[in-house]
């Protein structure tokens, strides 16, 4: 993808300037050494560029594109500076304002970087030709710091028996009966409620429905989880980080065989060599000593999970309920002592009776002690492509 940009930025410049690049058969003539690079007015020039991306040089780079012969006791171009930074006034071959400089290497992309650095609320300068490149660098993840889970003791230690079942057959028969429900309404609290009423008679297969009644022990309230989380828990905060708009800088042709020109940032803008993946690890050569590391993808994905109790433990409760033939809870006709380690409760009533009504009386409870858990850090954060930005010092005016 870096590859393609550095095509595009080359191939915009040339059009810009009126070079005409390559074809692909001209820039394999450069392998056997032949230079047949054409110009707009079809007139045979010299090639420029790195190997694989040439195209004709600039009128002013020289009728053969070689490098001044006093540019070194080797007769070699003066690349600058070991580092491959900026090289200070010169700009011999190059537009106006433009820097003669080495391309990158060891990593980084061959030309440099126009940047904006910011926060993500503000609005970068204007956008520049080609495409935008959205990074992420300086980013600082928040400390974890999930609460300590407790739980809460219930205000009500029971939870009153809901499931009323009324059976065809005796307690102690063991064949299958028939069940008709005659349960509670929803959040009873155990006073006198005539739903689910049964008729006197009733038959169920030419039998009478009612024989007994079934009722389910209470249970124990469970404990209240603090603090209160949503179930799926607390996310931790964004991370803090500092947006880059990247585009990759048209070169405006080279300057000798081993420099190229690369025109001032335009404003609000900065210089940066770039590196991607394995090789954003390599150290920032001393001319482009502002270094911005980050990722191209940054998310925080990590949440404090929700808090939760377990099942009460070493409490009590018992629970006394009553059926009636009436609808007013005052004839009665059978009722149960439950509590919550029992399992369900039967008692025999007169067969064919009515069941009009019912009641339940909350006899003793004490609330056990419920084990926390929750309050755990979960998941992981997600980064995806390193990124390396090695970007000219800006300058502070002295104080």
């Amino acid at each position: 993808m870096r590859a393609f940009r550095t095509f595009a930025s080359y191939l915009g410049t040339l059009i810009a300037f009126g070079l005409a690049a390559c074809d692909a058969d001209s820039c394999n003539g450069l392998i056997v050494g032949t230079t047949i690079c054409f110009d707009d007015d079809g007139e045979e020039v010299p090639c420029c560029g790195p190997p694989g991306d040439k195209y004709a040089c600039p009128p002013d780079a020289g009728d053969d594109a070689e490098p001044d012969a006093d540019a070194g006791d080797d007769g070699e171009a003066d690349a600058g500076d070991e580092d491959g930074g900026p090289e200070a006034g010169s700009s011999s071959g190059c537009p106006p304002d433009a820097e003669c400089m080495a391309p990158g290497g060891g990593g980084f992309d061959y030309y440099p970087s126009y940047v904006w650095m910011g926060k993500e609320t503000e609005p970068p300068p204007p956008p520049l030709l080609g495409t935008p490149y959205e990074n992420w660098v300086d980013v600082t993840f928040a400390e974890p710091d999930c609460p300590t889970c407790s739980c809460a003791a219930p205000a009500a230690g029971c939870i009153l028996p809901d499931s009323w079942e009324v059976n065809s057959t005796a307690c102690q028969d063991v064949s299958l009966p028939n069940v008709t429900p005659f349960d509670p309404p929803a959040a009873w609290d155990g006073s006198c409620t005539s739903s689910s009423q049964i008729p006197a008679g009733i038959l169920c297969n030419e039998a009478p429905c009612v024989r007994s009644l079934v009722v389910q022990p209470p249970t124990a309230a469970p404990c209240v989880a603090e603090p209160a989380m949503p179930p799926e828990g607390e996310p931790l905060p964004p991370p803090v980080r500092t947006k880059v708009i990247d585009y990759v800088s048209a070169s405006l042709g080279t300057c000798d065989l081993a420099r190229v020109c690369i025109a001032p940032p335009p404003p609000g803008y900065r210089l940066c060599r770039v590196a991607y993946g394995s090789a954003a690890a390599v150290p920032c050569p001393s001319d482009w000593s502002d270094r911005h590391t980050g990722w191209r993808q940054v998310e925080e994905q990590r949440a404090c999970s929700a808090c939760s109790c377990g099942a009460p433990q070493g409490g009590s409760c018992e629970v006394l309920v009553k059926a009636y033939s009436d609808a007013a809870c005052t004839n009665e006709r059978g009722s149960l002592v439950l509590t919550v380690s029992d399992g369900e409760k039967c008692v025999d009533l007169v067969t064919g009776t009515a069941l009009g009504s019912k009641t339940a009386e909350l006899l003793s409870s004490q609330t056990g002690v419920c084990p926390p858990s929750g309050g755990e850090l979960v998941g992981e954060v997600l980064l995806g492509v390193p990124v390396t930005y090695c970007c000219v010092p800006e300058f502070e005016p002295p104080p």
